[in-house]
């Protein structure tokens, strides 16, 4: 059992890797910076009980921050808790190179501390958890102060020691001095084995002849190997070597003192230090989920508070990792259970997929309960589980003397025992390993009592008994594995609503068996059995005609698309002709209302000409208020010409152009006069009458358009071909309407040949900063694109260049 509220337990672990948890655990782990946080990673630990949605929103931050490409505020993380436990020891001191670790902590944690603050709009959560991180001066500066970059104790750690190495330089070059003058001497002499200064026991010695060795006075320190070279300390160099040696001890108890004193200062801060360790590791784990994320596609599908599961397009996360990624390779997964569908019994043939897509199930959730982001649509919806109970494999109890089966019921029993309202129960071929009846009874029971618990629960089966019950039984459902007849081989599909066939005579025909075995075996059936059999067959002969449908409707639809496309160029055709209509309209308009204007100038003058007479006055009210009738129900006209109106023939599922753009996009939902569009990554919701059906042939065509350099000005919408500023500003706007204006924006630039333009977003949440540069990055026109610098307006703004 994983229970996913509290810590970790060695029977949790084993049912996680059951589940290739850990597998996965292992291989995020690699992404860590420091052993801290790969230790952390490879623990399993799930978060605290309420606190599973803010990590996951964590690693959605650092996944955005990864997609952003900068790099990480800090460079370093070494793994200081040795050193910390070695600190809890009194009198005991770091070396320069532990201390240097100690400091680069620090150093690490105060640089992210500022980085998360200054970009707290945009990583709310993460600058939640760094800004609890201490911020520390003194011991980084005491440290660096006196330890170099190579781990060696700087001269300036102390007077005392610049006196003292001071000391040791002069002594040394004194000796040095007296060294090479005796051994010019004794050169001269001819007394010499090796010409050169040697050291015996860290004292400078003298190689001489064994015979000369009572010519040179001073102290013999060794004699070779063969005896023939004694090696003697001039009594000379005596005194000066035996201050070196002073000095030396002296500099070792110097150094020695210097580093205690540090560690001291470390000591006396442990708390705050070992308080900073655990932010830094949690964050190091964060962030290999977030590269885990970015390689394996992985998203934040919707967290609900219900009961209801549904994966779209599910990837098998450790099957996604060791293929390599390939989609081709894994098949993704789509299921659901709504809120009263309990049980979800799976069947199909062996090797079909029916374990894998109930692990797939149980590893999706298990991931997001760690807090992992999963390889899934983003449309997905999870419930929190309260805990998740597993029962898969065959293995056996030799120490208890337990079968297969027995080992079996123990575990089931041990998940009736344990499993409490909320949880998932995952099952493996539930009771298959004893008589085929016996063992739809107890199934069916186990199945019954995790209902009554208010259990979610998957198992996989052959046995034709628990398939009748899924299909009688409300709350439960059935799920097959689709197999292909023809080829004789599973299509690793997930059908719900329908029970799975094992197709074991096909798989026996497939094996070699002759023809003569497999009748034989077929006839020994039982007329419930066969029943059984007619039944799924019946549903799978229901299922192909369906998708036969669908496949003629399809034809049909692109029929009909291919007669759209065709309309849709003649409308086109009349959109022109409508428009040099209204051009041609707009100018006749100019020279009337230039017309009306000299006939009021004309009454004008004449009212001035005849003032006080009433036949003049009343001749002019009547001729101004008929010349203002007639341009009123003109403008009417006019207006009602150019007017878009709603197309009523679009429907949910069909391509639409919007406006006069070249943005094409799939219609989702149509509620009034409003519909919802899907544009690539982007949903879109904008006015019904500013939408034009088009075939997707007619969509590629655009869309070609749009990333060719040269593409007309014909294809420029009327609102884009007039550029009032490079200057876009978005504040205000929704993220479906800001797209809309982007798009509009780039194409305005393009046409004019502006080489680039600034899109202001602000900073707020960061949402609307996101969806542009998401948006920025698939436009065929933008060349590249940047946040703005501090004078243009820093991380409120992007600045985008125009191919």
């Amino acid at each position: 059992m994983v229970n996913m509220d509290e810590s970790t337990t060695t029977e949790s672990i084993s049912l996680l890797k059951k589940l290739e948890f850990d597998k996965v655990a292992r291989y995020a782990a690699g992404f860590c910076i420091s052993e801290m946080g790969r230790d952390l990673v490879e623990r399993m630990e799930a978060p605290l009980a309420g606190e599973t949605e803010r990590e996951l929103k964590r690693v959605l931050e650092l996944k955005n921050f990864l997609f952003e490409g900068a790099p990480l505020p800090f460079s370093q993380l070494p793994d200081t808790r040795r050193l910390l436990d070695k600190l809890e020891v009194l009198e005991s001191w770091l070396d320069p190179e532990e201390l240097l670790d100690i400091a680069a902590l620090l150093q690490s944690a105060a640089q992210l501390r500022r980085f998360m603050f200054s970009n707290r709009d945009i990583y709310p959560e993460l600058n939640d958890l760094t800004i609890a991180l201490w911020l520390e001066k003194s011991i980084q500066y005491a440290v660096a102060l006196a330890i170099d970059e190579r781990g060696m104790v700087r001269d300036t750690a102390s007077d005392a020691l610049l006196d003292i190495r001071n000391g040791l330089s002069e002594a040394r070059d004194g000796l040095r001095r007296k060294m090479e003058r005796l051994l010019r001497r004794c050169q001269n002499e001819g007394w010499l084995m090796e010409e050169t200064v040697g050291f015996r026991h860290g004292r400078q010695v003298l190689a001489l002849r064994v015979e000369n060795k009572h010519r040179l006075h001073g102290y013999i320190q060794d004699y070779s190997q063969t005896g023939q070279t004694v090696f003697v300390e001039p009594a000379e160099t005596l005194e000066i070597s035996n201050r070196i040696q002073e000095l030396e001890i002296a500099e070792r108890r110097e150094i020695e003192r210097i580093l205690k004193a540090l560690s001291s200062g470390v000591r006396q801060e442990l708390d705050n230090v070992r308080h900073n360790e655990r932010i830094m590791a949690a964050f190091d784990s964060l962030y290999a989920r977030a590269r885990l994320a970015v390689e394996t596609g992985s998203m934040l599908p919707q967290l609900s508070a219900g009961r209801r599961l549904k994966i779209v397009k599910g990837y098998h996360p450790w099957l996604f990792i060791s293929h390599g990624f390939s989609k081709e390779k894994v098949l993704p997964l789509d299921m659901e259970l709504s809120e009263n569908e309990q049980a979800l019994v799976i069947s199909g043939p062996n090797a079909g997929g029916k374990s894998v897509a109930m692990k797939t199930v149980g590893l999706l959730c298990c991931m997001l309960q760690h807090g992992y982001l999963v390889p899934c649509s983003e449309s997905s919806e999870f419930p929190h589980f309260a805990g998740l109970f597993i029962e898969i494999g065959d293995e056996q109890s030799i120490e208890n003397d337990l079968s297969t089966f027995s080992s079996h019921l123990a575990a089931i029993r041990d998940i009736l025992d344990r499993a409490v309202p909320g949880s998932l129960v995952l099952i493996d071929e539930l009771c298959s390993g004893t008589d085929v009846e016996e063992g739809s009874a107890i199934a069916r029971a186990v199945i019954e009592e995790l209902i009554t618990r208010d259990v979610k629960t998957v198992v996989t089966t052959h046995l034709g008994e628990l398939k009748v019950y899924a299909h009688r039984r409300d709350g439960v459902v059935n799920g097959a594995m689709e197999f292909d007849r023809n080829g004789l081989a599973p299509t690793f599909r997930f059908l719900k609503g329908v029970p799975g066939n094992s197709f074991a005579f096909a798989m026996m025909r497939r094996m070699g068996f002759s023809d003569e075995i497999v009748n034989r075996a077929s006839g020994f059936l039982t007329t419930g059995h066969t029943g059984l059999e007619e039944m799924i067959e019946d549903f799978r002969h229901s299922a192909a005609q369906n998708r036969e449908l669908e496949t003629e409707l399809r034809r049909e639809r692109l029929e009909a698309e291919s007669i759209r496309s065709t309309l849709t160029l003649q409308r086109a055709e009349l959109r022109k002709k409508m428009q040099e209509l209204k051009s041609k309209g707009f100018r006749d308009l100019n020279r009337q209302l230039e017309q009306a204007r000299k006939e009021i100038r004309d009454l004008v003058r004449e009212v001035k000409e005849h003032p006080g007479d009433e036949p003049t006055l009343h001749k002019a009210r009547t001729r101004l208020a008929g010349m203002k009738q007639e341009a009123a129900s003109k403008e009417e006209a006019v207006e009602r010409e150019v007017a878009p109106q709603a197309d009523l023939s679009i429907r949910p599922g069909d391509t639409v152009r919007i406006g006069d753009t070249n943005t094409t996009g799939e219609v989702e939902s149509i509620q009034g006069d409003s519909a919802v569009v899907q544009c690539g990554n982007f949903r879109l919701t904008t006015a019904l009458r500013g939408l034009e059906k088009i075939s997707r042939a007619g969509a590629k065509k655009l869309q070609k358009e749009g990333s060719t350099p040269q593409a007309s000005s014909k294809s420029w919408s009327v609102k884009a071909s007039t550029l009032e500023s490079t200057r876009l500003d978005l504040r205000g706007l929704t993220g479906d309407e800001a797209i809309a204006e982007i798009g509009r924006f780039i194409d305005a630039l393009a046409m004019h040949r502006m080489p680039s333009g600034t899109i202001v977003h602000g900073k707020g949440s960061g949402a609307l900063r996101l969806r542009t540069a998401e948006f920025l990055k698939q436009h065929p026109r933008v060349k590249s694109f940047r946040l703005g610098s501090l004078q243009e307006g820093g991380a409120g703004v992007t600045v985008v260049e125009i191919r």
